[in-house]
């Protein structure tokens, strides 16, 4: 019995000697930080935060219409030192917005509710590193137009 005693303590110093101490996960930024002069949907509520140390995206509901949400978007987004470079319509009937503030993007995705009871927004954006050149993309990766598209 004192053998399987010791053998069990062995065992157990050893599991937790090997236990990985996992990094904690990276903070999220600040909104404000990654979206400035963000321009939020009419009575919006958040839904979902999620992120990493250098990009966020936020997940708003409000009960305005689709129509009404796409076009106070594409207003605020051409408006200001906003700069609408990409405006689609997506296969799955979302529409997709591309605007750059200062070099930094912002990626708009809006959408109706399955139920037609509102609109969903999604918003994405990063964080710019100071005094580095960047590459400006749009929603799909490849270079942007010179100008918005309807």
């Amino acid at each position: 019995m004192p053998f399987s005693r010791l053998y069990f303590s062995v065992a157990c110093a050893l599991l937790l000697g090997c236990r990985a101490d996992a990094p904690p996960p990276p903070k999220v930024p600040d909104a404000f930080a990654v979206f400035p002069d963000l321009p939020m949907p009419p009575e919006g509520r958040l839904v979902s935060k999620s992120g990493s140390a250098d990009a966020l995206q936020l997940t708003l509901f409000t009960a305005a219409k689709t129509d009404a949400v796409t076009e106070y978007y594409r207003d605020q987004l051409s408006a200001g030192k906003w700069r609408l470079v990409g405006d689609a319509k997506r296969p799955d009937g979302s529409l997709a917005l591309y605007a750059e503030h200062d070099g930094r993007p912002l990626w708009v995705r809006i959408w109706p509710t399955s139920d037609s009871a509102g609109t969903m927004v999604e918003l994405a954006g990063a964080l710019m590193a100071k005094g580095k050149d960047t590459v400006k993309v749009d929603q799909s990766g490849s270079k942007p137009p010179s100008k918005p598209q309807r």
